[in-house]
């Protein structure tokens, strides 16, 4: 029999399994947090990757190009868009490794670099409004949980 036959259906789980009821559910939430910081960077002229290129290279001191996209879980191909328009923005500069030419590093211009100092306040501005509706404990559970389930998915 099954279990969810006196559930009314607007009652009942979209899904059968509660591990995908789960991931739907961190789906919508990235979803709209990502909605929410794609309108708070627009302001600033910045997409989300490109705020994710300029935060990491403006974190690291600039980086080789395969080193910023495995910090993003991106390929090289489609970093190279992303940089080529911050680099029409003259917001980043390439330069070629002066002990081996092959290998591209991703630096900030002085603009580069006045910007990156102006959106990280911005961003974790929006971030704060995200997560504040939840207590500093259910932020520290969350972050925990994510952690861990991060380190378990990277591992296997």
């Amino acid at each position: 029999m099954n279990r969810l036959a006196n559930v009314p259906v607007d009652k009942r789980p979209f899904f059968a399994s509660y591990a995908t009821s789960l991931w739907i559910r961190f789906l919508r939430f990235s979803l709209l947090s990502h909605k929410r910081l794609e309108a708070e960077l627009e302001k600033a002229g910045l997409t989300p990757p490109q705020f994710y290129v300029l935060a990491t290279i403006g974190y690291a001191g600039g980086l080789p190009f395969g080193e910023i996209g495995a910090k993003m879980m991106v390929t090289v191909s489609n970093l190279t868009g992303i940089v080529d328009r911050l680099e029409e923005k003259k917001v980043v500069l390439r330069e070629r490794d002066e002990h081996d030419r092959r290998v591209v590093h991703v630096v900030l211009t002085d603009k580069g670099a006045k910007l990156y100092k102006t959106t990280i306040p911005l961003f974790e501005k929006s971030i704060a409004e995200i997560f504040s509706r939840l207590d500093k404990p259910k932020q520290k559970e969350l972050s925990v949980l994510l952690r861990r389930l991060n380190q378990l998915t990277s591992t296997n």
